[in-house]
């Protein structure tokens, strides 16, 4: 957020924010903040936030439309939340439409186009999550609790084009040492996400957007990154 333009002068929204540990930061920054959380005492809940200085709306269901204002926010923030949900479709459209023209969505969720989840699911049949069985003990309103709506980066990038919203920027987060053996594969992962991702005619707007995922599908960040850490703007060109 600090790299963005106009920062401290934002007005930002942290969809789910637990404690509200970023926004209060964010707040001591100099921008202007919001939350929300889907129900008080949830279970990420380590402590209640006792700073009124800025608000927290309880009781938000991120699969619903959100109750705020067409272009009301400078940034829109989604950080672990979305992979906790049924479908991330409503609040990633939700949020092409509570920012400003020229706003910007921060997405970050579990990486399983990351190499070693790759190998995982090969061997496995199951991604690299936390908290991804679920057991029949659970209840309908506990699965929120589970990773149970892993992230398609090739549905994502279409579902941020149709809201108005265009990738900028894909960023490391943790790389662990362990698995620094995977990098004698990335040449061949490479190659592949090279030749995968050139599809359409030439100069449509299927081709495009080819183009456009390629470069996300074969980025060093995809490959090894722990987290998809997302970073899109809102440029108004888009058409749904």
């Amino acid at each position: 957020v600090k790299k963005l333009p106009g920062f401290p002068n934002l007005s930002v929204i942290d969809l789910s924010c637990g404690e509200g540990e970023i926004i209060a930061k964010l707040r001591a920054l100099g921008c202007t903040v919001r939350g929300s959380r889907y129900k008080s005492g949830d279970y990420i809940i380590k402590e209640e936030q006792t700073d009124a200085s800025f608000a927290i709306d309880e009781k938000v269901d991120l699969v619903k439309p959100l109750p705020y204002a067409d272009g009301q926010f400078d940034v829109v923030i989604l950080t672990e939340v979305v992979e906790h949900l049924d479908t991330y479709s409503p609040v990633v459209r939700e949020a092409g439409r509570i920012l400003k023209t020229g706003g910007s969505l921060i997405v970050t969720t579990p990486n399983i186009h990351r190499l070693h989840s790759r190998w995982s699911f090969f061997f496995g049949g199951a991604h690299k999550l936390i908290n991804r069985r679920i057991g029949w003990d659970i209840g309908a309103d506990g699965l929120y609790a589970y990773h149970i709506c892993p992230v398609d980066l090739p549905y994502l990038d279409t579902l941020l084009y149709i809201s108005l919203l265009r990738m900028q920027e894909l960023l490391m987060t943790r790389f662990k040492f362990r698995h620094a053996v995977w990098l004698l594969f990335y040449p061949f992962f490479w190659l592949g996400g090279m030749l995968q991702f050139r599809k359409g005619k030439s100069g449509t707007l299927r081709a495009k957007g080819e183009e456009d995922l390629r470069k996300w599908m074969t980025s060093f960040p995809l490959f090894f990154s722990e987290q998809l850490f997302i970073v899109a703007k809102k440029d108004g060109a888009a058409s749904a």
